[in-house]
C-alpha cells in the first residue's frame, strides 16, 4: 500500500472516530459540576441555597488528609445513618461559613436539606442545603460570604429581590 493510501486511510479512521465520539457524547453546555450557591437578601433575613454533590462532600468530610491539612476540624464518623450525616454536614458547614452583613458577623440559625428541590436530574448526587439567618439592618449595603473548604470552588450569585404590588394595568419601575 502506498504512503498516500495509508494517509488517506488514517484520515478516514480519525474522521470516523471523531464523528462517533461526537454523536455518542451527551452535550453538557452551561452545566456547572462544581458547587453553586445563591444568596437571597430579604428584609431582615438572609437565605443561602447551596447545591453540591453530596457524595463528594461526604468523601471530603471523611478525608484523613483534609483533616491533617486543617481543611476540616472533625472527621465524619463512618457509621452514621442518613439523618446523622445530614446533621453532621449542616453543623460542619455552618461552623465554617462566614456571612458578614454591613460589617457584622451573622450566625446561621438553621440548615435544612431540601429533598424535593428542582435540581438537574442528570446530576443524581446533587443536593440542596438551605441556610437561614436573620439580620436587623433596614438597608443592606455590603455583604461578604465564605464557604467551607470541603465544598471546593463555589459559584455564587447574590439576589436582592424588590417586591411591588401592581394594580391592574400599572407598571413597575425598578431601580438597581
Amino acid at each position: 500500500m502506498s504512503v498516500f493510501k495509508k494517509l488517506k486511510y488514517a484520515k478516514s479512521i480519525c474522521l470516523l472516530t471523531y464523528i462517533l465520539m461526537s454523536v455518542g457524547t451527551p452535550l453538557s453546555a452551561h452545566v456547572l459540576n462544581e458547587t453553586t450557591a445563591q444568596v437571597v437578601l430579604r428584609d431582615g433575613q438572609v437565605e443561602v441555597k447551596v447545591h453540591t454533590d453530596i457524595e463528594h462532600l461526604i468523601s471530603a468530610l471523611k478525608s484523613d488528609q483534609a483533616w491533617l491539612l486543617g481543611d476540616i476540624d472533625t472527621l465524619m464518623p463512618e457509621n452514621l445513618n442518613a439523618s446523622q450525616q445530614q446533621a453532621f454536614i449542616a453543623n460542619a458547614l455552618k461552623q465554617k461559613m462566614n456571612l458578614i452583613v454591613n460589617g457584622e458577623l451573622i450566625i446561621f440559625e438553621t440548615a435544612t436539606f431540601d429533598n424535593n428541590s428542582e435540581l438537574d436530574k442528570s446530576r443524581v448526587h446533587d443536593r440542596e442545603i438551605v441556610f437561614q439567618a436573620r439580620h436587623s439592618f433596614a438597608q443592606v449595603s455590603e455583604l461578604s460570604i465564605s464557604f467551607h473548604k470541603s465544598l471546593g470552588a463555589v459559584h455564587t450569585s447574590v439576589v436582592k429581590p424588590q417586591y411591588k404590588l401592581l394594580g391592574a394595568g400599572e407598571t413597575a419601575h425598578i431601580v438597581f
